[in-house]
């Protein structure tokens, strides 16, 4: 027991904190002046990153007191563009540490730095976005468009351009600083000025969220305990039959998947428990985003109306369990996989890219370098618009219009490919370096990169031929980009 906690000292200390994150949510609720409210949020974010950070506590706050200092000092036009490449270049820096004669941060430090990347540049990104927004609405006005009644809003309704201490208590705010989720500029400020948090059942919503939990960690540890990771690269493994070897990643992914399902369950109970992120269903709301209809009129909601509204914490929902298990497509699975991160690469990244061609590549690469500098992330994140090319030929032609029987079973086929796929790509996830990875994946004889060639080639083989015989039958393709961004 003592070898267990002394090895896993610093994820116990990280859980610990999350749970007194989740502790103190209502007390933190219910203050009432908003100026002291706003502080001591600020003032137990600063805690938290000291107690896990130590030293190395001065670069999550330097990078983020910095970032806050180029937006502030930079003009409205390049303000997203300054700050997205101090805030990415300090990452290197901050993860490169050791070549400046530094010492390495703890991982957990790492994830609280990955988050303060995403605040800072998600916020600089909607001061520039509102601006344009603004901008093209008083162009329409000018041109005398007739603007009709539309059912979604646009991106920005209305001026973001918050001052110093806004931008100081957002990025440092403890809810959502551990571990995330990420959301917006706007959300925050929401909390604070509108009424929602004061009528939204948060302990009810906090409860039903941490009441799974419990079976997230236990399945982790037996996973973990039964399949490890580093048996993967011994010689035992290798004799083993290939069968076994093949299904071994599953039980790696399972368990990986377990300790993500705790951890982010848990940063979601951070939000409820403080109210943040609480919003009238009618808002069909959006993980990272928000309300995306009748923005508006929810902000003019008087306090009786808020009193008989029904809530939901949809804006900080990152995963969905159920869907991540469940689905039957790779495509499905990256919409309900850490959805906040994919609205915030979405967002600031594939939408905002200047170059349509590379919007994808950028979007791509911008989720590998912000996980880290690895060949693992490579492997895992980069070659799913492969795997997806094949996917979305033999989802058209057998399962999209299919029904009863023949689609449960070609369902069931997809999923378990789909869910093959995963753990296989998460393999190198886990495994970080390309050594390591490489020795795992010759061991492997690279088999699954020639199914999925294979796949892909039957695919098109088979795409052409019915094409050939129902031209009119068969749908249109998209763009690859924009279907990735669509599952995001």
């Amino acid at each position: 027991m003592w070898a267990f906690l002394n090895k896993n000292k610093n994820d116990l200390i990280y859980l610990g904190l999350l749970l007194f994150s989740v502790f103190i949510g209502p007390y933190y609720r219910n203050i009432s002046s908003l100026h002291a409210k706003k502080w001591i949020g600020s003032m137990v974010g600063l805690l938290l990153i000291i107690i896990v950070s130590g030293y190395s506590a001065i670069h999550p706050i330097l990078s983020g007191f910095l970032g806050i200092i180029f937006i502030k000092l930079t003009t409205v036009r390049y303000c997203h563009i300054v700050t997205f490449f101090f805030m990415f270049g300090y990452l290197f820096f901050f993860r490169l540490a050791d070549k400046f004669g530094l010492p390495l941060s703890s991982g957990q430090t790492n994830l609280i730095e990955m988050i303060i990347v995403l605040r800072v540049v998600g916020v600089a990104f909607e001061i520039n976005g509102s601006w344009l927004g603004v901008g093209k609405a008083k162009k329409k006005e000018h041109k005398d468009v007739e603007i009709k009644e539309i059912e979604r809003d646009d991106e920005f309704i209305e001026i973001i351009n918050p001052c110093f201490g806004d931008l100081f208590h957002y990025t440092f705010t403890y809810v959502g600083l551990l571990t995330g989720p990420y959301y917006r500029y706007r959300t925050f400020d929401d909390y604070f000025h509108l009424p929602f948090s004061k009528y939204v059942d948060c302990t009810g919503f906090t409860i039903n969220t941490l009441k799974v939990v419990p079976l997230y960690v236990s399945l982790y540890l037996a996973i973990s305990n039964l399949w490890p990771l580093e048996y993967v690269l011994s010689e035992e493994h290798n004799n083993r039959n290939f069968f076994y070897r093949m299904l071994y990643p599953w039980a790696l992914f399972a368990a990986f998947r377990q300790r993500i399902y705790s951890g982010m369950t848990l940063a979601e109970s951070v939000c409820t428990a403080a109210g943040l992120g609480a919003y009238p269903v009618q808002g069909r709301n959006r993980t990272g985003h928000g309300p995306t209809v009748g923005y508006l009129k929810l902000k003019e909601m008087s306090d009786d109306e808020a009193k008989m509204t029904q809530y939901d914490f949809k804006t900080v929902e990152s995963m969905d369990v159920w869907g991540c298990e469940t689905v039957v497509t790779l495509r499905d699975s990256m919409k309900v996989w850490n959805k906040a991160v994919q609205y915030w690469v979405a967002m600031v990244v594939y939408k905002r890219f200047p170059v349509k061609p590379l919007k994808i590549h950028a979007a791509l690469f911008v989720s590998v370098i912000w996980h880290g500098f690895h060949a693992g992330y490579f492997f895992c994140i980069y070659f799913c618009p492969f795997y997806l090319m094949a996917e979305d030929i033999y989802f058209k032609l057998f399962y999209k219009n299919a029904t009863g029987l023949k689609k449960k079973i070609i369902g069931f086929t997809m999923w378990f490919l789909r869910s093959h796929s995963e753990s296989y790509q998460a393999a190198a996830f886990l495994l970080l370096t390309f050594d390591r990875i490489w020795l795992y994946y010759t061991s492997m004889y690279h088999y699954w990169y020639g199914v999925w060639l294979i796949f892909l080639i039957v695919g098109l083989l088979l795409n052409q031929v019915i094409k050939s015989r129902n031209p009119k039958k068969m749908p249109e393709s998209s763009n690859m980009g924009e279907k990735l961004v669509n599952s995001k």
